[in-house]
């Protein structure tokens, strides 16, 4: 297991940000962080000018912690995701192994099930890279060891057979055609416009004859 706080070099701070770069485009969350369980903040990337988001990964990590606690109550070791959604934006928690917390913030331009399907996926190669960015100052083979154990963990929760890929599919589709009506809702309306300038004109222009 990784302690906290702990080191990332020049070339595993750029995999990390490819891949949390990958996140937002995939899912089409508006951000993502990447937080040690500590609350500090490792990197950031998409729509975060307006956030602040120092304060956020602090909050996040005591929201993750939190969670934590009650997962033990109910008997559960913890909780892999975390959701938390409002009217317009939501935030998604997601467990990098033991060493760092995946947080999306998103709309409605896609779903909980999207983030959760792409941001589990993003994890699994994180804890992969800071367990070997970890191990090169420890032995190895634990981070091998560790590592492999938390892909397991996430293959599980990633395997979509049956009846489990249809709320997936079903999402896509529905994000799919909601973006096509909206379309067409924009061009009706431009449409709409069109016509009624081309009615005032010649309303304009029957005026100016008389």
């Amino acid at each position: 297991m990784l302690n906290s706080p702990f080191t990332i070099d020049e070339a595993t701070y750029s995999s990390v940000s490819e891949l949390c770069e990958n996140l937002v485009r995939q899912s089409r969350a508006a951000c993502a962080l990447l937080v040690g369980q500590d609350g500090m903040l490792l990197h950031a990337c998409g729509s975060v000018e307006d956030l602040d988001v120092d304060s956020l990964a602090a909050l996040a990590a005591g929201v993750f912690a939190s969670s934590r606690e009650i997962a033990r109550m109910i008997g559960e070791p913890t909780f892999d995701v975390a959701t938390q959604q409002g009217r317009r934006n939501h935030l998604q928690l997601i467990r990098v192994a033991d060493c760092a917390i995946l947080v999306a913030v998103f709309d409605d331009r896609t779903t909980a099930g999207m983030v959760r399907l792409y941001g589990l996926r993003v994890a699994r190669r994180l804890a992969r890279l800071l367990a070997e960015g970890d191990a090169a100052g420890s032995e190895e083979s634990a981070g091998r060891r560790w590592t492999d154990a938390w892909e397991d963990e996430v293959d599980a929760a990633t395997t979509l057979e049956g009846d489990d890929r249809e709320p997936i599919e079903f999402a896509s589709r529905t994000q799919t055609r909601a973006e096509q009506l909206r379309a067409a809702l924009h061009m009706r309306t431009a449409s709409l416009v069109l016509a009624l300038l081309a009615a005032g004109v010649a309303v304009v222009g029957a005026l100016l004859r008389h």
